[in-house]
């Protein structure tokens, strides 16, 4: 068997019923494209914070609201991997959508339904429609690490420059 045909299979389940399972467009694509399958809405009063259903096929987000976005199934991601959930360029380009905590991390352990938060950071309202094409997963191999202190780091170019050093010009 020739190393581009084995591939790492994932299971997943549908959790909810007639969902499409992730797919890449093009067969070299990076990320697979997830759907929208559900609205969440984000309630906060006080201390109290809660994600409620919305009984609806559209939902229209305004400027800088959050809506968590089920996507309709659940996996058994392998150890040693884990998958990042992350915007699609047209809709960050064109309507200003991304994902609020990008990349969002789903860990090899996670067995719940997988949901994309959703924020709209244009000036206008954007209506999402369940079935949409709302982000992209990619999956992601692990590697193992653990930090070990040091008194002194070794040197580098850049050494002690901070945050925007490299633009100084």
């Amino acid at each position: 068997m020739s190393e581009k045909a084995k591939k790492l299979l994932i299971p997943i389940k549908k959790i909810r019923k007639n969902i499409k399972i992730p797919e890449s467009s093009k067969p070299d694509d990076a990320g697979a494209d997830a759907r929208i399958e559900g609205f969440k809405e984000i309630i906060v009063d006080g201390n109290k914070k809660e994600l409620l259903d919305v009984d609806s096929d559209s939902y229209t987000l305004k400027p800088l609201e959050r809506i968590g976005c089920p996507l309709g199934f659940a996996t058994a991601i392998p150890e040693g991997y884990y998958f990042k959930v992350v915007p699609r360029s047209g809709l960050a380009l064109w309507e200003g959508i991304s994902i609020v905590n990008s990349p969002g991390t789903i860990d090899s352990g996670y067995r719940n339904e997988w949901m994309a938060i959703v924020i709209n950071l244009s000036n206008k309202d954007v209506i999402l429609k369940r079935g949409e094409r709302i982000c992209q997963i990619i999956l992601t191999k692990m590697i193992d690490y653990q930090f070990e202190e040091v008194n002194e780091l070794n040197f580098s170019e850049r050494n002690q420059d901070g945050f925007g050093s490299t633009g100084k010009e």
